[in-house]
């Protein structure tokens, strides 16, 4: 089964859910994917399955606009900020060529993994270093997970790598 979400403006305080996917399912991203301003925890987006493959097609940019969060404060206080992509669950799955941008706070959180492989992904919080504002933008959280491969990543952000 192969999914295609093109230009997907997904609304407010509302997670991208694509945590019941079929096992073997493809997702690819094109285009632009954009969320709604809210102040709630997130996640943006959540994916979770067996033998899932995650796309990001040439050019495409998953964009948090974190800029409408950011206050220097990242986790610690100030606004709430929704974490970015929940990559929990996922067995013996892929995600590659897969473009984030302003994440509002916590970029990719991988718990609950076996056989993970993530490749040429791109996390650009750069945008945040204007005035400190960004802060705690993580590019990956790792956590009770096995089997974990992450190449070819580049990672601009406030925080961890």
């Amino acid at each position: 089964y192969q999914m295609v979400l093109s230009d997907v403006a997904v609304p407010s305080g509302t997670t991208l859910d694509l945590s019941s996917l079929a096992d073997g399912t493809t997702v690819i991203f094109e285009g632009t994917t954009t969320w709604g301003y809210s102040e709630w925890k997130g996640p943006l987006l959540d994916i979770q399955g067996k033998k899932i493959t995650v796309k990001g097609a040439e050019g495409s940019v998953l964009n948090g606009d974190g800029a409408r969060w950011w206050d220097g404060k990242g986790g610690n206080g100030g606004k709430t900020k929704p974490k970015f992509f929940s990559a929990h669950k996922l067995t013996d799955s892929t995600i590659t060529g897969i473009t984030i941008k302003n994440p509002p706070v916590q970029v990719v959180s991988i718990n609950g993994c076996d056989g993970l492989t993530i490749t040429d992904m791109t996390i650009d919080a750069s945008d945040g270093d204007k005035d400190e504002q960004g802060h705690n933008t993580d590019g990956f959280d790792i956590g009770s997970s096995n089997n974990v491969t992450i190449d070819g990543a580049k990672v601009y952000n406030q925080d961890d790598c």
